[in-house]
């Protein structure tokens, strides 16, 4: 293992410490170490393309080659491990994993050492991909700093250190200017040390920021605290609310609700022995469905594809036939079924022949999967392919050979079941047509999952049991557009903030949902993208004109992004179909940008006035 006293710091500006001393880090070194800490062991072919996606193949990796060698002399001989994939050794202490573990521990008083930006100073504008996947990870470690330290100011002001609570609070809003709670926060806590003064600026400034940033006022409860100042000042303060407990029912609500319909329509594929395509947007609930649905048939198998697949040619099905594999170990192998599934899983045999490349190859390794599969999962009714959008392509293509040769039972037996879920808008168009067509062709059933009726997502929330709930459904189903997923973070966000029986102007972020707006947004054409944006600064003085002013554009250059729009369900004509749409929307766009857009937006109104 390296020694202990080597210490990566990726928060902030990236540097090493070690016992002969402390260096900054080179900007390909830093993003390798960050992001094998973050995604962990990673296939060479991935980490060249990510750091030199301009190079020829053979160029990168022979400039990964010699990144590693100067880590490895920098860090330690043994501090990477592996040799494709690679992987950073348990014993390499990284901040930013040090960071997490103490977070989900929640002693949230050690972190306030942990505030930098990650890879602060870095910029990776020739590594597209890369500078994409920081951007996010910045957001993810912006948000999870920002609810430790309001974790941090709730618990020093309930423990009565008022001073250290405020410097706690003011630190959080040099980090996040729009956050209303910590206004909040703010607010009551100049109002506790008596200065009222103070909570008077607290509350105008927050006031302009919500307005100059979002273009909202402050909620009820933030105008409420303005009620304060007319009280005695020697009467006591009340005590804040403490964060309440998050019920367990919110983790997997115990029944499943608004889906009739769609499982009368798996019953009938499964009936009629079809395999089914699920589709739905992320949150939506096809994990959910899928599950109960096999698990009331008998017994199944789930196998997931991962964000790194696509990175890796038959990734996805080397997972599925080392899942069959291990169903029943003891049981033999046809030779040629065993020599072709070795292609995938070379453990079973290290003479196996490479992956297929000819058709001829590809067809044969069809065969001998399904052959796997009929051998192996006999006592299983059904078979699920999950996050199949993540396959890579091999896989993908593998796995329709593999389903059509199962769709026949053979003689005695019964049909196992295939059904695969996918994510909608993360399909390529040929894929996707290829679904069709299998679809049209009657080889295959296509349930495609909307969000909840607005009575459903009552239900569901009723099912928590949280007290006073029922009385924000109207306002929790339009900021999430009763995405059953969404519904339920936004809630224990709620719920841990402190909820009080309403719903506030910009409700406390959820992290799981921030993430997944945001992979929609980064899925539209920049055209679309800042459109959205006008849509979502605008707001109530909107107007395709308005539009075409601000983007400098003829009206009719909309028709493209606007259609782009509502086919990604962003839109629904001039109204974001989530109110986290359009939040994210306003927040993910820097605010120099945002106040250089809002000027314009100005401007453009101001000949109507």
């Amino acid at each position: 293992m390296p020694s202990v006293a080597t210490h990566i710091e990726v928060l902030g500006r990236a540097r090493v410490t070690s016992p002969l001393g402390a260096r900054h880090m080179e900007r390909k070194a830093a993003a390798l170490v960050t992001y094998l800490a973050i995604e962990g062991p990673t296939q060479r072919s991935r980490l060249a393309s990510l750091l030199w996606p301009d190079a020829p193949d053979r160029a990168a990796r022979v400039n990964l080659r010699q990144l590693l060698r100067r880590l490895r002399l920098t860090l330690g001989e043994d501090s990477l491990a592996g040799e494709d994939p690679v992987w950073l050794c348990e014993g390499l202490l990284v901040d930013a994993l040090l960071f997490r573990k103490i977070f989900e521990a929640r002693e949230y008083s050690k972190l306030t050492h942990f505030q930098g930006e990650l890879l602060a100073g870095f910029s990776y504008d020739d590594c597209g991909e890369l500078e994409e996947w920081l951007r996010l990870q910045r957001t993810r470690f912006h948000h999870l700093q920002c609810r430790a330290a309001e974790a941090e100011a709730l618990r020093l002001e309930q423990a009565g250190q008022l001073e250290a609570a405020l410097d706690t609070v003011r630190r959080l809003l040099q980090r996040q200017p729009t956050s209303e709670q910590a206004w909040q926060m703010a607010i009551r806590l100049h109002l506790r040390l008596g200065d009222r003064s103070a909570a008077l600026r607290a509350y105008r400034d927050c006031r302009e920021q919500l307005h100059r940033e979002l273009g909202i006022d402050p909620c009820p409860e933030t105008r409420a605290l303005v009620r304060e100042f007319e009280r005695p000042a020697e009467q006591e303060r009340p005590r804040p609310r403490a964060p309440e407990e998050v019920p367990l029912a919110m983790l997997s609500p115990p029944e499943l609700v608004g889906r009739d319909t769609e499982w009368a329509l798996l019953e009938e594929a499964w009936a009629a022995g079809r395999p089914v395509y699920v589709l739905g947007e992320a949150g939506i609930g096809k994990t959910r469905l899928v599950s109960e649905f096999c698990s009331a048939q008998g017994s199944w198998l789930l196998v997931a594809a991962r964000p790194a697949d696509p990175s890796t040619p038959y990734a996805t099905s080397a997972r599925v036939s080392r899942a069959v594999l291990g169903l029943q170990p003891e049981r033999p192998l046809e030779p040629w079924v065993r020599q072709e599934i070795a292609r995938l899983v070379p453990e079973l045999d290290p003479s196996a022949p490479p992956l297929p490349s000819s058709p001829e190859e590809k067809a044969r390794l069809a065969e001998a999967l399904a052959r796997l599969i009929r051998t192996r999962c006999g006592e299983l009714s059904a078979l699920v392919l999950d996050d199949a959008h993540r396959a890579d392509p091999a896989s993908l293509e593998l796995h329709l050979r593999v389903q059509d040769l199962l769709l026949e039972p053979e003689p005695g037996g019964d049909t196992l079941r295939l059904l695969t879920c996918f994510r909608t808008g993360e399909l390529s168009p040929a894929f996707e047509e290829r679904l069709r067509e299998h679809r049209e062709a009657g080889l295959a059933a296509w349930l495609l999952l909307e969000p909840l009726m607005l009575a459903s997502a009552g239900e569901l929330l009723a099912q928590l049991g949280v007290p006073r709930l029922e009385a924000i459904v109207p306002q929790l189903a339009k900021y999430t557009g009763c995405n059953p997923l969404f519904l339920i973070e936004t809630t224990r966000s709620l719920i841990a903030a402190g909820f009080d029986g309403s719903f506030p102007a910009a409700p406390p972020p959820s992290e799981r949902v921030t993430w997944i707006v945001e992979q929609r947004l980064k899925r539209l054409s920049p055209d679309a993208l800042r459109l959205a944006r006008t849509v979502a600064l605008a707001s109530s003085d909107f107007s395709l004109e308005l539009a075409a002013c601000v983007l400098g554009l003829n009206p009719d250059q909309l028709a493209a992004p606007w259609k782009e729009l509502e086919e990604a369900k962003v839109l629904r004509g001039a109204t974001f179909t989530q109110g986290v749409l359009r939040r994210t929307v306003i927040e993910t766009l820097p605010q120099p940008v945002r106040e250089a857009v809002l000027r314009r937006i100005s401007a453009c109104l101001q000949p109507r006035r």
